[in-house]
């Protein structure tokens, strides 16, 4: 039965003449075209990691693991330094340390693409590309491009698919609106409240704008688990009402303003 992977592991064994260049070609094209794909959505997110650095990473991936199978083999086979000419000898080849060492590296990687800012991480989905990227390009370099394929469709369809099911959760998640003044540490205060309050913060957006007297101000999103209390989050929104550099705080689970009468 004819197979392209295994055909094209038969190319690469014939040493001989340009098997393995050709072979290397035909890996790391389909690996620049597989991580393509993957880059393209990370780059229309607008994501430090985009989509330069999504093929890079595959098709690095992709060429050490071509030297991990094949490259180290044809070197012992052809290096007069460790043959005695009648075989070869105390040789260990294990072509999982190179794809250990790759996994290792995309992890460091993808631990700077993790940025934590306030209580909000971002950046988890763009490090999960970079170590599927990679997985695509060791999947490529070892003749799987028939699996490679398979696998980067499917990721594409989860991560354009799921992308749509998250945004209907948000829609459904309970979440507080409120504008403070600059330079406030409202976020380690918000933390407390909440963990007064036994709420889970699923996410934390804010952006700085000018208020209508010229005023600069920081709106803040607040969006809870959606199994939160409604009461719970309205006794929440209560404890800022204090609060002098709160301009505004809305629970949007009952359209519930809070204002300062100095606003």
């Amino acid at each position: 039965m004819f197979s392209i992977d295994k055909s094209f592991i038969e190319l690469a064994n014939r040493f001989n003449g340009w098997g393995l260049a050709l072979y290397t070609l035909i890996a790391i094209l389909f690996t620049g075209l597989l991580c393509t794909l993957v880059g393209i959505e990370r780059e229309m997110k607008g994501q430090a990691a985009g989509l330069r650095t999504h093929v890079l990473v595959g098709v690095g991936s992709c060429m050490l693991m071509i030297i991990s199978v094949f490259g180290i083999e044809a070197c012992i086979r052809y290096s007069n330094l460790i043959s005695d000419g009648a075989g070869f000898y105390n040789i260990d080849l294990d072509v999982s340390r190179i794809a250990s060492g790759i996994i290792s590296g995309i992890g460091f990687m993808g631990a700077g693409a993790i940025v934590k800012n306030g209580l909000s991480i971002r950046g988890l989905t763009t490090a999960a590309t970079l170590w599927l990227v990679a997985a695509i390009g060791m999947a490529c370099g070892c003749g799987f491009i028939i699996e490679a394929l398979i696998v980067t469709v499917v990721a594409m369809l989860f991560l354009l698919g799921l992308e749509k099911v998250e945004k209907l959760l948000d829609k459904g998640s309970p979440k507080v609106s409120m504008v403070v003044a600059p330079n406030i540490p409202i976020l380690h205060e918000i933390r407390n409240q909440a963990e007064k309050y036994r709420l889970v913060i699923k996410n934390i957006i804010t952006e700085t704008s000018k208020g209508a007297d010229g005023r600069d101000q920081v709106g803040i999103t607040i969006f809870f688990a959606y199994q939160a209390d409604q009461a719970t989050i309205a006794d929440f929104v209560e404890s800022f009402s204090a609060y002098p550099y709160v301009y505004k705080i809305v629970n949007h689970a009952d359209s519930k303003n809070k204002k300062q009468p100095n606003e």
